[in-house]
């Protein structure tokens, strides 16, 4: 008959045998598993607000023949659009959308269909009735950060405005421009930003954004 002290002694063995067995081969999963990175390494898009407004002015300013009246929803026609009109010397003109391995810019919605809420900024104020409201996303395909420091805006092939606000890119991230058109007019109108930077190299860099429809009221 074995002492209480050898019992205790083999009942200890016997355990530690099994944590050994238990540990030496771990059990494996049969299928993936997502894994999702902590909140502090998770960091959100940037965003970016443009109100503009239809560099034709508002309602009246060239009323030398009735309106032309377009049903609710017609798109911009010729599409896509031809070349723009002659310029004055020194004033940018919008050129085709660029395809380009550094990054592209998608567009939601496209078509635009007729928002109605007003833009608030004062040269949407006066007599600027109709707006469109727009995202710009912008994806940046390489490991280098890119900075525009620039942005011009063309409504129907003709330019409104520059925003001088930089707007930076991480390497492989994106960047959300919130866009709102007001105009004076109902017809269909289309618009398009040119972005205008350089890579983390230095080199330069100049994006012509895709045509963006915006449809009548």
């Amino acid at each position: 008959m074995s002492s209480p002290r050898v019992l205790a002694s083999l009942l200890a063995f016997a355990a530690a045998a099994l944590l050994i067995a238990s540990c030496g081969e771990p059990t494996l999963p049969t299928t993936a598993s997502n894994v999702t990175a902590p909140a502090a390494m998770q960091s959100p898009s940037m965003e970016f607000v443009d109100m503009l407004a239809d560099p034709a002015g508002p309602f009246g300013a060239f009323a030398d023949a009735p309106p032309v009246v377009y049903p609710p929803n017609t798109p911009p026609s010729p599409w896509p659009p031809g070349p723009p009109p002659k310029a004055q010397p020194g004033v940018p003109v919008p050129t085709d959308p660029t395809v380009s391995a550094k990054m592209h810019i998608m567009i939601n919605p496209e078509p635009v269909t007729h928002s109605g809420v007003p833009v608030p900024v004062a040269s949407c104020a006066t007599n600027h009735p109709y707006t469109w409201y727009y995202d710009q996303v912008l994806v940046n395909d390489t490991g280098l950060a890119i900075t525009f420091t620039q942005r011009e805006n063309f409504l129907d092939a003709r330019y409104s405005s520059t925003n001088p606000e930089v707007v930076q890119i991480r390497g492989n991230g994106t960047v959300t421009i919130h866009v709102r058109w007001c105009s004076g007019y109902a017809k269909p109108h289309f618009a398009q930003t040119r972005f205008k930077g350089r890579d983390e190299t230095g080199e330069p860099i100049e994006i012509s954004a895709p045509w963006v429809r915006l449809l009548t009221p």
